[in-house]
């Protein structure tokens, strides 16, 4: 499914951290890695270019197919144009602001990185809700990740869709262990207490393709985005059964 990944690098240092995520993709799917940085008008960006030319080289020993591209522009409107030229399949890129990066025409993985010696984490845990669809992007998301980092997975769904059984079912014919727990109501103190009660060190949120927050309300995302209890990803599915 994911045949064309681009990783977006900026200035920040965590940026690097979230390339090589998108690097370990192509990785265990012998995928097509682009790596773009777009900047303003005279902008300066010696940090950028050099985690670019280190990606670069890494993927190149590899012997991934490997593309650098770097533009002037208007972020949101460049990516789109990249994603749609490239067509790319799921995009990696730093932690920003979603509502706006979800438009994007492709799967995202938008990446906080708040801890970063735990950049290879073992424990992962996937937090869903509400209507369970896009079950097969959704099952292979999960199982890169699984085997890209060894990591035992665990499951907490918040919500009554039977097809959790079907993801469940999907995850265990792939040989993928998990750990699940179903939960009718969402809370946000339950996820903090499974997060720390297992140790979690990546923790893994949906955010459907209808509207801004198909996964939890806005007050509760702001503030599990803001103050994540480890390393975050929001996920964006996109591609259709």
């Amino acid at each position: 499914m994911y045949k064309k990944i681009l990783a977006e690098v900026d200035e920040r240092l965590t940026s690097e951290s979230v390339a090589r995520y998108a690097l370990k993709f192509a990785k265990i799917g012998n995928a097509s890695l682009y790596l773009c940085f777009i900047h303003k008008k005279e902008a300066k960006f010696e940090k950028a270019e050099a985690t670019l030319k280190r990606v670069f080289l890494e993927a190149e020993k590899s012997n991934l197919k490997v593309e650098c591209i770097i533009k002037e522009g208007e972020r949101l409107e460049e990516l789109r144009e990249i994603i749609k030229k490239e067509k790319i399949d799921i995009a990696f890129v730093p932690s920003d602001d979603f509502k706006q990066i979800s438009k994007l025409p492709c799967s995202i993985a938008m990446v906080k990185i708040i801890n970063m010696g735990k950049l290879s984490p073992k424990r992962i845990l996937f937090i869903l809700k509400g209507k369970v669809n896009y079950l097969k992007e959704k099952a292979i998301f999960i199982e890169n990740l699984s085997k890209i980092f060894h990591a035992r997975v665990y499951i907490n769904y918040f919500g009554k869709d039977e097809n959790i059984e079907k993801l469940f079912s999907i995850l265990k014919k792939h040989e993928i262990k998990i750990e699940s727990k179903v939960f009718h109501k969402f809370s946000l103190k339950t996820v903090m207490f499974q997060a720390l009660s297992k140790k979690i060190e990546l923790l893994v949120m949906e955010q459907e393709k209808s509207g801004f927050l198909g996964i939890i309300k806005p007050d509760s995302m702001s503030k599990l985005i803001e103050n994540p209890p480890c390393n975050l990803i929001i996920f964006k599915p996109y591609h259709k059964e």
